[in-house]
């Protein structure tokens, strides 16, 4: 300890006199007696004792902080926890620093003290004060229970390191136990949905964002990557309904699952100094009807590599990182299993209880495979080389994939079509393209895209409904005007029994118009021009749920006034 380390050092240097001339062992036990404050138990020792302990108290008074070994380390552990510690910290190292203020001089008081005790009990023959005469005829008396009354630097030094305990207890409670979030919210009720259905007539703008949007019935949550707050708000009215805010984490990527109202959101950890996102990243679930956090949970990864959609959640939780995989439950977050080897995964949803992935490896080229989604057991394995014949890189070459009814499973590209089963991959039935790959959409059992219609006269652009099994067209409608086109991105989504597509009479890069279409037999119910804010964004169909159609233009990755813009019944 350092106390014993000074004595030590003062016995070698400028020691009294009578200290000096004592044997090695003798001094030794002098050193002892002064550290203790107790007599020696040689009487021939006291004198030698009162001059050490004359010496160590002037010492003391100069340079006290060498008898203070537990206060010093305190103030040093607590000036490493200050400059280590984060925002949520700083009160319990705040703390730690106004204990060990008490603890500091209260214990070189306390020191000099002890010593004054000393030097007086080796005065008085080895008692701590004046002797008493027994009394010639001793009286009986009551026993009393002796209680001693602390000195004042006794309280003060414990009450010190009383202090420096419970900001200890900030510290480690800040760290473990304390989230670094804060939800305020949720404010008022639920807000209600636009309408009950997809919308009819969606050409009444009801609302524009600056930023990208996902929606949940009556709510639209802005969950930008690289954000350090999430926020739900109504739509009618728009107003804020809660709002999650991070201190220490940056988004990097969301989800939400519209079947149960949860939302998955994947955050990275900021360091400050120099503003870059580190690994591991953390999972948290939150409902979006309450605000509730359902859990938060540490996921490994690297957080740069975690491209914006790659997270998913529905019957499972699925987060791909850099060749690691991580799949949780949706309502504990607990792991149900990890798969890391050296290929890169693409999660393309799940089908009953198959995962499908898309995985990117160095020997095979791309592969779709099947998984057990809650035991990670591998069902079935796919390549797709063969549909590119003659192709350099056909390995690699890109597919497209959604799910179909009764657990199957359509894939495609430009080129062919097929559909299997998902649990088994069993092949259901495979054809050539029946019509443009690009932009197609599918609902539970048929697929819908942009075609070319031939009639007796001339040809029309237009949209038509195919078979996947069989690649028969069921139905096909052309466009009413004669340059009419669909737009060149995204032009297309199927909700509630319609169709609804985005086309324009400008080559395909404004929306001139928006026709929906009888999902069953291709029938028009509505063709309408809606006047959007900025009509020369390149708008594509988000989504149409909850009595709106979401246009967005995701081409431009900064912020913009109108970004996202909300159609509605007018």
């Amino acid at each position: 300890m350092l106390s014993r380390l000074g004595d030590r050092c003062w016995q070698s240097r400028k020691l009294p006199e009578p200290v000096r001339r004592l044997p090695v062992t003798e001094r030794a036990a002098v050193a002892r007696a002064v550290r203790k404050c107790v007599p020696p138990a040689d009487p021939a020792l006291d004198e030698p004792t009162l001059a050490l302990s004359a010496f160590t108290r002037r010492r003391i008074r100069r340079c006290g902080w060498l008898y203070l070994g537990v206060p010093v380390a305190v103030l040093v552990m607590s000036a490493a926890m200050l400059i280590a510690s984060h925002d949520e910290q700083t009160l319990g190292t705040a703390v730690v620093l106004v204990g060990a203020a008490i603890v500091t001089p209260a214990s070189a008081v306390q020191r000099l003290e002890r010593l004054e005790r000393l030097e007086s009990a080796l005065r008085t023959g080895g008692q701590a004060g004046p002797v008493t005469p027994e009394p010639a005829t001793p009286e009986p008396v009551t026993p009393r229970r002796r209680v001693r009354v602390p000195s004042p630097a006794t309280a003060a030094v414990t009450a010190g390191i009383m202090v420096g305990a419970s900001g200890l207890w900030l510290q480690w409670d800040a760290r473990h136990n304390r989230p670094d979030w804060t939800m305020d919210g949720p404010h008022g009720s639920f807000p209600t949905p636009i309408a009950a259905q997809a919308p009819q007539h969606p050409q009444h703008v009801v609302m524009t964002y600056p930023f990208d949007v996902l929606t949940y019935r009556g709510i639209v949550i802005r969950a930008a990557r690289n954000s350090g707050s999430v926020t739900a708000s109504g739509v009618r009215p728009s107003t804020t309904y809660w709002r999650l805010t991070r201190r220490d984490h940056q988004l990097v990527d969301a989800d939400l699952d519209p079947s149960t109202g949860r939302l998955l959101t994947v955050w990275a950890h900021v360091d400050h100094d120099t503003d870059d996102t580190e690994a591991p990243m953390t999972a948290m679930m939150l409902d979006v009807r309450t605000g509730k956090v359902r859990w938060d949970r540490t996921v490994p990864g690297d957080p740069v590599v975690l491209d914006r959609g790659s997270s998913y959640i529905g019957r499972m939780v699925a987060i791909p990182a850099y060749r690691d995989l991580s799949v949780l439950d949706p309502a504990t977050g607990h792991r149900r299993w990890r798969l890391r080897d050296r290929c890169d995964e693409g999660v393309d949803g799940t089908i009953g209880t198959t995962l499908i992935l898309r995985r990117q490896c160095p020997e095979t080229g791309l592969l779709l495979e099947g998984y057990d989604a809650d035991t990670g057991r591998r069902r079935w394995s796919k390549s797709f080389a063969s549909w590119w014949p003659g192709r350099e890189h056909a390995r690699e070459l890109p597919i497209k994939v959604d799910a179909l009814d009764r657990n199957r499973m359509v894939v495609w590209t430009l080129e062919r079509e097929a559909v299997y089963d998902a649990t088994t991959g069993a092949e259901l039935g495979e054809h050539r393209q029946p019509i443009d790959g690009d932009g197609k959409i599918f609902d539970a059992e048929t697929g819908y895209g942009p075609c070319r219609i031939h009639s007796h006269r001339d040809h029309h652009d237009g949209i038509c409904a195919t078979d996947p099994v069989s690649g028969r067209r069921l139905w096909s409608f052309p466009f009413p005007g004669a340059d009419e086109t669909t737009q060149l991105r995204s032009p297309m989504a199927v909700a509630d029994g319609r169709v609804y597509t985005l086309t324009s009479d400008h080559g395909g890069e404004i929306v001139d118009h928006v026709e929906v279409n009888d999902a069953r037999t291709g029938a028009l119910l509505a063709r309408v021009s809606p006047t959007l804010p900025r009509p020369d964004h390149l708008y594509g169909i988000q989504s149409a749920a909850g009595g709106a159609l979401v246009l967005n233009d995701d081409l431009v990755t900064a912020s913009t006034p109108h970004k996202t813009v909300v159609l509605g019944d007018g």
